[in-house]
């Protein structure tokens, strides 16, 4: 949460605009590399002799959240995004003297830039991969409200 709090104190301080977005059953996005199975929930027939081999990764599975990060950062690499160093949720993009960052936790993200269309050309990347839902200007993060005035140049983050 701190390196948000950085993205988003340079967002106050360039003026940049940022959206909200969520990826819709992220973790059905990335093929699991290794043999993982469970049991099969109650209430099915004979569940007590079978298990499931999963193919995909799901939810609260532990694997899921770095087997889902390859094929998202993998759009992010083939659009000239670059991991920030500090921090593998955060990614940058240097262009015409203006950054984009993105902001990845799970399924959800922050995108901030100079512009709307630089947002928007990050969008339809990540559109020609996943299905995602646009939340608008960026309003929630890890359960913190951010609360961006662009007229007073200030912005207020309250944790819940």
């Amino acid at each position: 949460m701190n390196l948000i709090r950085v993205v988003l104190a340079v967002v106050v301080t360039k003026g940049y605009v940022t959206e909200q977005l969520d990826v819709d059953t992220a973790f059905l996005n990335s093929i699991l590399k290794e043999e993982v199975y469970m049991e099969v929930l109650n209430g099915i027939a004979n569940a007590e002799k079978m298990m499931c081999k999963l193919d995909k990764a799901i939810y609260g599975l532990k694997q899921a959240a770095s087997t889902w990060n390859k094929p998202f950062h993998a759009v992010f690499l083939r659009i000239g995004f670059r991991s920030s160093g500090a921090d593998q949720c955060i990614d940058v993009k240097h262009q015409d003297d203006n950054y984009v960052y993105v902001c990845l936790y799970v399924d959800d993200m922050i995108i901030a830039a100079k512009t709307s269309r630089e947002i928007q050309e990050v969008k339809t990347a990540l559109k020609s991969s996943f299905r995602m839902k646009e939340l608008g200007k960026a309003k929630f993060i890890l359960g913190a409200e951010i609360d961006h005035d662009h007229n007073c140049s200030k912005l207020m983050i309250r944790q819940t």
